[in-house]
């Protein structure tokens, strides 16, 4: 490993470290290509991602060259050819080598690549942000518990607190709605250490505990080479476990983790074998600049980072060991071909899914209602880019929680009403339940064999700052849309909405001249003229 001081805590260095110990490679991103099932043809082509390493690619890399030009830049080194890292080599070519090598072949393997060192990643990523609209960045490394020579490198206090440097990378992202760090859990998974949430939890340092962020964990699946069925989804053990001290679901995302072949630095034609969070880390963030290249193709824009992180998390395969989220998959293993699926369904003519970016002002109530003929799974999910909470540096195990803004999401039938799933932080190893979730930006409800019409529904508790709050929501699972949400005609009043009998309509809109009544089932029953 290579390793950094990064600063300076009770007269010792505190190191940061790549994490290069355990496993990654993909996650059904060969779906999206040409030829592939799902008909897109993506590339990555005219599409930039950031990557920040220990050190620089090989930019002359046979994978990274067009003809004689490279894909790759080195914003913050002048030089042509920097010398080059096998770690940052490595990981640059499991995002976007162009697959001479076609068992090297990255996820985005035509997109261009910015290479960057570590030093001054927050002030790169805000003038990348700033100044060209970097969309998505990949960071391999962080603060690893213990150094290589056995001693104890992060106190008993950083392990899942949210920290000075959780705090900054979440006012960076506040500020860019449409920026997402995507970044490796670490690899302590195996490591243990006093006065931890539990027994084999609570390993995650420094940003990885930030709340808009990706975090993301290492899996050693068995793909099936034909089909690419999940024959058998299991974390690598050294994949670093989460929850934060609040208890939100860290990690975020598991990617495929183990013995991942790409480039290497020894010349440019070197390949390489590798192992670990820094391998899963880039595969996703790959495989995302994919899925945003596939929205702005259909939508003509590109995707928020909360909508980004919300279609994510919705769409990820479970794991089979725990029902719904859990501090070692997070919500399961990227799933990149449910993803696009459900852009492409949100954009037919009669959409079977919902991608929708709205803001939530104070003390509002947002209401969708969709229709489920035949039983199946309706899910919905709101993410939201919350604002930098307060750091709670040198606190041990600070339970209370960092989010800002506690949105609620709900789905209703009748007197029925689904919670949304969270960890019982006290108890920590067992299944993720259904309840109110104070502490996490990303709220999943699922409704099981559902069946009939449902309301889903959107509101928040206590102060919003600024008086509002963008949120994303994500729904499947429907046949048809009954409304196109809250009725925004200004002077215009309906209510109640549904009803059985008496509608009420109050308006003092004099271009309005006629309306239409519908059914719960989508039918019109009813035409009236005003005069």
């Amino acid at each position: 490993n290579k390793y950094k001081i990064y600063d300076i805590l009770n007269n010792k260095p505190l190191l940061i470290s790549t994490d290069n110990r355990s496993s990654a490679i993909a996650v059904r991103a060969n779906t999206l290509y040409p030829g592939g099932s799902l008909g897109l043809n993506l590339t990555g082509s005219g599409m930039t991602v950031g990557i920040w390493d220990g050190g620089w690619a090989l930019v002359n890399h046979q994978e990274f060259l067009n003809g004689t030009v490279t894909r790759i830049t080195t914003p913050d080194n002048p030089a042509v050819i920097p010398t080059a890292d096998f770690h940052a080599s490595h990981v640059v070519g499991t995002v976007g080598a162009s697959g001479i090598n076609t068992n090297a072949k990255g996820m985005a393997y035509q997109s261009n690549l910015l290479s960057y060192n570590w030093t001054n990643d927050n002030t790169e990523v805000i003038s990348e942000v700033s100044n060209n609209a970097l969309l998505l960045s990949n960071h391999s490394y962080g603060i690893p518990i213990y150094s290589d020579n056995g001693t104890q490198n992060a106190p008993d206090w950083m392990m899942g607190c949210y920290n000075t440097d959780a705090q900054e990378w979440d006012q960076i992202a506040f500020n860019a709605p449409y920026y997402l760090q995507v970044t490796s859990a670490n690899n302590a998974g195996s490591d243990s250490y006093s006065n931890g949430l539990g027994a084999g939890l609570d390993k995650l340092t420094g940003e990885k505990n930030s709340k808009n962020n990706l975090v993301v964990a290492n899996a050693n699946p068995t793909v099936h080479p034909i089909t690419g069925v999940i024959q058998n989804l299991v974390i690598n053990p050294s994949s670093s476990q989460g929850p934060s001290d609040d208890g939100r679901i860290k990690p975020d995302i598991t990617a495929d983790g183990t013995n991942v072949f790409s480039t290497s630095n020894e010349n440019t034609t070197a390949y390489a074998t590798a192992t670990g969070t820094s391998m899963a880390s880039p595969s996703v963030a790959g495989t995302l600049l994919l899925v945003q290249q596939h929205y702005n193709n259909l939508k003509s824009n590109f995707m928020k980072s909360a909508t980004l992180k919300g279609l994510v998390c919705h769409t990820a395969l479970d794991d089979s060991n725990l029902a719904g989220p859990d501090p070692i998959f997070g919500w399961g293993l990227l799933d990149a071909r449910e993803a696009a699926n459900l852009i492409t369904n949100s954009n037919n003519a009669t959409p079977t899914a919902i991608i929708s970016e709205n803001n939530l002002t104070l003390n509002q109530t947002y209401t969708f209602n969709v229709m489920v003929s035949n039983p199946q799974l309706l899910k919905a999910t709101i993410c939201w880019t919350d604002p930098a909470g307060s750091s709670k540096n040198g606190q041990l195990n600070a339970t209370s929680p960092a989010l800002k803004h506690d949105l609620d999401l709900r789905i209703i039938k009748d007197t029925e009403i689904n919670f949304p799933w969270k960890l019982q932080l006290s108890n920590l190893t067992a299944p993720a339940i259904k309840g109110d979730n104070l502490v996490d930006n990303v709220e999943k409800v699922e409704v099981e064999n559902a069946l009939g019409s449902y309301t889903i529904q959107v509101k928040h508790k206590g102060f919003l700052v600024g008086g509002s709050q963008n949120y994303s929501l994500i729904i499947s699972g429907f046949d048809q849309t009954l409304d196109s949400g809250n009725f925004d005609l200004k002077n215009v009043s309906v209510f109640p909405n549904p009803t059985n009998d008496i509608l009420n309509i109050n308006s003092v809109n004099d271009s309005i001249i006629s309306y239409d009544i519908y059914d719960l089932q989508g039918r019109k029953v009813g035409t009236n003229k005003i005069s």
